[in-house]
């Protein structure tokens, strides 16, 4: 017989409503974060915690990890968190108040976090870390470019992945958000208020995957023609470019030399 069944989009597939995931290097750090969530009410059957065990050798790095809770997770919001968080100030309820508050704003978000950078530079922020205590920044909810990696809620009703060449444990955030904005979606920060024990760490490893994310970003946004099944099309970051090169004599012109000179 064959499984056969139409998609409800009503309905709600997801066993759990959280899936909190971590990288961990310090189990006893990340029991730690997991009774302060506890604490904080995220507790019971609608609630898992998932961890990729980094103590003895980096079995995953922060790009692949995510990618690989994403197959692993139940919930229907991924938690992705640094082992060294504590939720000592706010509590689940405010987290659901502030989702259902971006779902009425913008229910094209995909990511949520508590710290980022506006696309005009500008912090946005509430947090408290080794810098400074009860952190407010900029006007919340706000939409960002990119966001602190301590803290991730990914909606899972708008999917995104990390980038499948990119390696490290620096700028998986950033990757994601931008990932996000090219799938139509959107990030914010909002007023969720938790401790991060860390204040950041740009290590050389930092400036590697700088490298790396900057030569993914600068291939993606190359000029090239495009083959679709009906059409061919040139596209470009340049208007003045996508007007002049679509053409049916250039792209004809484009199409013969290519067949000329590709091996």
């Amino acid at each position: 017989m064959l499984n056969i069944r139409s998609i409800d989009e009503s309905r709600n597939n997801y066993k759990v409503k959280f899936s909190f995931c971590s990288l961990v290097t310090r189990i006893d750090e990340y029991h730690e974060m997991i009774a302060s969530a506890k604490q904080a009410g995220f507790d019971g059957d609608d609630v898992e915690f998932l961890y990729i065990d980094n103590s003895n050798e980096n079995l995953c790095d922060g790009f692949s990890g995510y990618n690989r809770f994403l197959l692993e997770a139940e919930g229907q919001y991924i938690v992705y968190c640094h082992q060294d968080i504590l939720f000592e100030f706010d509590r689940r309820e405010v987290l659901e108040e502030r989702i259902r508050e971006i779902n009425k704003i913008d229910p094209m978000w995909a990511i949520l976090g508590n710290a980022g950078k506006a696309h005009n530079s500008l912090p946005i922020a509430r947090i408290t870390d080794p810098n400074a205590d009860n952190i407010t920044l900029g006007v919340l909810p706000g939409r960002v470019m990119t966001v602190d990696e301590n803290f991730l809620v990914i909606n899972r009703k708008n999917p995104i992945s990390c980038s499948g060449q990119m390696k490290g444990f620096h700028l998986y955030a950033t990757d994601l958000c931008q990932n996000a904005e090219y799938l139509g979606y959107s990030c914010y920060v909002i007023d969720f208020h938790l401790r991060h024990k860390s204040g950041g760490n740009a290590d050389e490893s930092y400036n590697a995957v700088q490298m790396d994310f900057m030569n993914l970003s600068r291939r993606r946004k190359q000029p090239q023609v495009i083959q679709a099944m009906c059409s061919r099309f040139y596209v470009s970051s340049s208007r003045i470019l996508m007007a002049l090169f679509n053409n049916n004599k250039i792209l004809n012109l484009h199409k013969s030399l290519k067949k000329k000179y590709t091996i």
